[in-house]
């Protein structure tokens, strides 16, 4: 290693693009050092954390990622070094005030399986003797607002739930007291991909009207494009390799560490940066479930397209009909093909194009949050946001005068 301090290392890679914006939390060469151990998990850890964004520490096994997060909110006390948190040196407080400040999710969800659902979330509040009306009246909004109704879940059991479901619960909880600060360790990595994605969208909306300062750990790059403002590449002992956009990080990583990191196919990786509400979506061929069938049919007929989407009275998809299906005499939700590939506005060109490819229609179908039909997307809109993005990048090279790697051939 040279004779430049980990600290300025760390400065050197942040970057112009770290510079705007307040400052929610500063780590000040935070150190971790463990007894008998020759180098230390976390080494002088220096970051500046802008309020209001989620800022993804993703890296290598062993590289300290989760021990940073942890001593955010002191579970790990530092060896030294100082958190800054708001204005405020939050190194010295008492620990267990801070952390009622902070939500904190986490992989395992950590519900307390023998109090129900709606105890769970009210853990937070409890302690900080909000009154009961209060109290239920936040446990009842947070359970809404991630998807599980208060009527139907505030009473189960954690066991009673799916995995999906309990991390749901687990983000409830977090944000029981409003916390301005969330720290979220590897918090969708023990779940199935498809609901997976599926929480990382939902939890993306709810970011969108919330604003919290997030710091989120995942080892999985993807991951860390999709969800990040910003993401900081960590090396061993938490040093920083690159703090900057997903975007900067993949058009102009830092070093050779960051590019094997990052791997291959930039271009690909940039889906996970379009939203599908930046793109234009195409408008279907729709009928509504309860209008007359014979109106669907002259609709259907004096089209060009060979497929009809039906969707229910509040607008929501429901089937693909054909035209020999317009012609049965059976009911059209007993006819054709069950509507899949639904991707909601702030769901990644990625999470659009995985859909098409599992849907039969080979389209994506764009609804609003409460699964109102918004248009379509298909491969054609893909292959264009593609190109799109493969130009900006190659006028970037260009103004920069270096040598774009995709058009070396390394897509």
């Amino acid at each position: 290693m040279s004779d430049v301090t980990n600290a300025e290392t760390q400065a050197a890679t942040l970057g112009e693009d770290t510079a705007p914006g307040e400052t929610m939390i500063e780590l000040q060469e935070l150190t971790k050092r463990y007894p008998g151990q020759e180098t230390p998990a976390v080494d002088r850890l220096t970051l500046e954390i802008p309020k209001g964004e989620i800022v993804v520490f993703v890296g290598p096994s062993g590289c300290g990622k989760t021990t940073s997060l942890k001593m955010i909110n002191r579970i790990i006390e530092p060896t030294s070094g100082h958190i800054i948190m708001d204005g405020e040196d939050v190194t010295t407080i008492d620990p267990n005030q801070l952390r009622r400040r902070i939500g904190y999710v986490i992989q395992q969800i950590g519900l307390f399986p023998h109090i129900r659902v709606g105890d769970n979330v009210a853990t937070v509040p409890n302690l900080l003797g909000w009154d009961k009306d209060r109290t239920r009246a936040r446990v009842d909004e947070l359970l809404d607002v991630v998807g599980l109704p208060p009527d139907q879940y505030r009473e189960r059991f954690p066991k009673e739930l799916s995995g999906g479901q309990r991390q749901r619960v687990g983000v409830a909880r977090a944000l029981a007291a409003d916390p301005p600060v969330l720290l979220m360790d590897e918090p969708f990595g023990a779940i199935d991909p498809i609901t997976r994605t599926r929480l990382q969208n939902e939890f993306l909306r709810l970011q969108e009207e919330l604003q919290k300062t997030i710091c989120f750990v995942t080892h999985d790059i993807d991951e860390a494009v999709k969800m990040g403002d910003r993401i900081a590449i960590l090396q061993e002992g938490s040093r920083v390799a690159q703090f900057a956009t997903p975007e900067e990080i993949l058009t102009n990583p830092a070093n050779e560490f960051v590019e094997d990191f990052v791997g291959t196919g930039a271009t690909l990786k940039r889906l996970k940066l379009t939203r599908v509400r930046e793109v234009e979506p195409t408008e279907a061929l729709t009928g509504i479930v309860d209008e007359d069938r014979d109106v669907l049919r002259r609709r259907f007929e004096d089209s060009e397209w060979t497929a009809m989407l039906l969707l229910d009275e509040q607008r929501r998809p429901i089937r693909w009909l054909r035209g020999t299906d317009l012609r049965s005499s059976r009911p059209v939700t007993e006819v054709g093909v069950r509507a899949r590939a639904i991707v909601e506005p702030q769901a990644t060109l990625s999470d659009a194009l995985e859909e098409m490819l599992l849907g039969a229609a080979g389209v994506a179908i764009v609804v609003d949050k409460r699964g109102a039909y918004q248009g379509l997307l298909d491969v054609d809109d893909i292959i264009t946001a593609i190109q799109t993005m493969k130009d900006a990048q190659a006028e970037f090279y260009r103004a920069a005068k270096l040598v774009d790697p995709e058009a070396e051939g390394a897509v």
